[in-house]
């Protein structure tokens, strides 16, 4: 049953994703540019810079638009793309519905599970799965256009950027076999490689169209020249980078698994601050704003902390632990929680604006497209929220 309530109305099992409104990837911006409508939504954490912004207010007095549900958990965020939203699940089908109606349009069944959010330009998915392979597949059919097989599972989305010279694409992969790669988005071929020392399962952000920077199971911040691939600053953390982080600028967050958010610039050689409240790992990808981060925790907690000091600003308890990564709205958060809820609060004092409750525990993160957001559920449950 649905109800709206509030103001408006083992260790690393997941060592685990800034919004596009052109057809074209804006590879150089963190923070998209803000129109009437956010139709697409092609890569996740909806951009480049992954700082989880969306740029317009959030929806009111939602509800469900509609659902369309699928066999196994959904882990990954869904990303939308000329009308086509496009999503795995650990059963191993790529599903691919109408983002107005919800409709199936294909579904491709995978000998593995998907963990890893697809990626989408122009006409093109691309999407790593448990199999170990990369796939490209056609958007319209799900058809396979081309696949490179890597040494373990993939559990990571991609990034999407131009290549330094301008003259074409580059997808950028982290594998679990702790390899950063930079393909050939026409046909796979490798650019440049990166071997680290272990596992990698977080998305690779794209800095000021020159940086690639992601964290490692090794405990490792990495930032990486795109042009080459070669290490240009490395952070030693204490612990395993088990999420995603988020950038805004040069400014980068990051949680890791001894129950900490570390705060840096990436030209730096340590990090910033080191926030830390409870003895529950950060899961989540943070969430970035000129004045704050906002991250979930296993401590069933949402916690917005001060961006140039790393000091607590507010926490937000929900009803389980939260691994699903805010999006930031202009006039407040969402998250989703394993309760099942999803949570709208305001961005300076953590208060609720309104919840709902969608009765599946949510772990995936949300994306926004079409004025809708959408969220996977670990039950097989896509949802498309909107404002009535």
């Amino acid at each position: 049953m649905l109800m709206v309530s509030g103001l408006a109305v083992f260790l690393l099992a997941s060592c685990r994703p800034d919004p596009v409104v052109e057809e074209e990837v804006n590879d150089q911006e963190n923070t998209p540019v803000a129109v009437a409508v956010v139709t697409d939504w092609p890569l996740a954490r909806g951009g480049a810079g992954l700082s989880g912004q969306v740029g317009l207010p959030l929806p009111e007095n939602p509800e469900v638009k509609w659902t369309f549900k699928t066999t196994g958990s959904i882990m990954g965020e869904t990303v939308v793309s000329q009308g086509i939203a496009v999503f795995g699940d650990t059963a191993g089908f790529l599903t691919a519905v109408d983002v107005t109606t919800g409709e199936k349009k294909w579904q491709k069944e995978f000998e593995q599970s998907f963990e890893a959010a697809p990626a989408i330009l122009k006409d093109t998915i691309f999407i790593g799965c448990e199999d170990t392979f990369f796939y490209a597949l056609e958007l319209a059919t799900g058809e396979e256009k081309w696949s490179i097989e890597t040494n373990d599972k993939i559990t990571a989305a991609v990034n999407l950027t131009k290549s330094p010279d301008g003259s074409e694409m580059w997808v950028i992969l982290n594998g679990y076999d702790g390899v950063c790669r930079a393909l050939r988005a026409s046909n796979g071929e490798e650019v440049w490689s990166h071997e680290t020392a272990s596992p990698i399962n977080g998305t690779p952000a794209i800095v000021d169209g020159k940086f690639i920077v992601f964290g490692g199971c090794d405990e490792f911040l990495y930032t990486l020249d795109l042009a080459t691939g070669k290490s240009v600053k490395q952070i030693k953390g204490e612990a395993p980078i088990v999420s995603t982080v988020g950038t805004e600028g040069t400014f980068v967050a990051w949680g890791n698994h001894a129950n900490q958010v570390l705060g840096a610039d990436i030209n730096a050689d340590e990090p910033t601050w080191i926030y830390s409240d409870r003895a529950f790992p950060f899961m989540s990808a943070p969430a970035i704003d000129l004045e704050r981060v906002y991250v979930g925790g296993r401590d069933k907690k949402i916690h917005a902390i001060s961006r140039d000091k790393g000091e607590r600003v507010w926490t937000f308890k929900t009803g389980s632990r939260v691994e699903s990564s805010p999006l930031l709205f202009s006039d407040g958060l969402l998250v989703g929680s394993s309760d099942g809820r999803l949570y709208a609060l305001t961005l300076d004092e953590g208060k609720e604006i309104w919840t709902l409750d969608l009765g599946e525990s949510l772990i995936a993160n949300a994306s926004f497209a079409s004025g809708m957001i959408l969220i996977g559920s670990e039950d097989g449950t896509l949802f498309a929220v909107s404002g009535k």
